[in-house]
């Protein structure tokens, strides 16, 4: 790799734990389990210095053994791996766990499995997009569609609907309205040296318009059952 390339440590945080679908980083998604699809996007990019798989399985290093010629599987502390654990304080257990070996990174990039049609490219077309840009964090956005636009969305002031952005009067025209992005969850890139702050998304912040892959973010069983009838017709790796 040339010198000139940044350092990118790419995680997967994969815990065990899960309220809304019990166990879902390492539940068979058509034969597989869910974790494989980000491993083989991770696996596609030739712009991540080092993987690093981040849980608290006890079978985790067996489930991702088909990859575990180039990531590294880490375990991670019991009181890292409770649902209210911030992101940021994985990534900065990870992050410290390298530079107590002597390894610097640039960037780190987190990929996480319950996100996982990312399409072919897209970790290293995030990689060059952010280290061209002045700007110390990145995301993949789409749209948000002009009907759920945040102009036209409306909230209860005082028994009263109002504009929730705080406009007196509502913007009339579709044609009128500003593009808006939603993060999808397929990418998060960030300066090393925001992480060291404890922060994920710093104040320079961009997004990178991320189309022809499935949306799709598991959180529910609706979204699981969604995800399992996009594998099945053929959207998984």
């Amino acid at each position: 790799m040339a010198t000139n390339l940044p350092r990118v440590l790419g995680i997967i945080p994969a815990r065990a734990g899960s309220k809304g679908v019990p166990n879902k980083n390492f539940r068979s998604l058509a034969g597989k389990p869910l974790i494989h699809y980000t491993c083989a996007s991770a696996a596609q990019s030739k712009m991540l210095s080092t993987v690093v798989i981040s849980t608290d399985h006890e079978n985790g290093a067996m489930l991702c053994k088909p990859y575990s010629e180039f990531q590294t599987v880490l375990t991670r502390p019991t009181e890292l791996a409770l649902d209210h654990t911030p992101m940021i304080e994985v990534i900065s257990q990870v992050t410290q766990h390298y530079e107590q070996l002597g390894q610097y990174f640039d960037y780190i990039c987190l990929l996480q499995p319950t996100c996982p049609f990312r399409r072919e490219g897209l970790i290293d077309e995030a990689i060059l997009y952010i280290t061209h840009q002045d700007a110390d964090s990145l995301v993949t956005v789409r749209s948000v569609p002009a009907k759920y636009n945040p102009h036209w969305i409306y909230e209860n002031k005082n028994g009263y609907m109002a504009l929730s952005t705080g406009e007196s009067r509502i913007i009339t025209r579709r044609q009128d309205l500003p593009e808006t992005w939603y993060r999808d969850g397929q990418l998060y890139i960030a300066r090393i040296d925001l992480i060291r702050q404890g922060i994920l998304l710093g104040k320079k912040l961009i997004g990178l318009q991320n189309n022809g892959s499935p949306d799709v973010n598991i959180d529910t069983n609706d979204d699981w059952i969604l995800t399992e009838n996009i594998a099945q017709h053929g959207a998984h790796l």
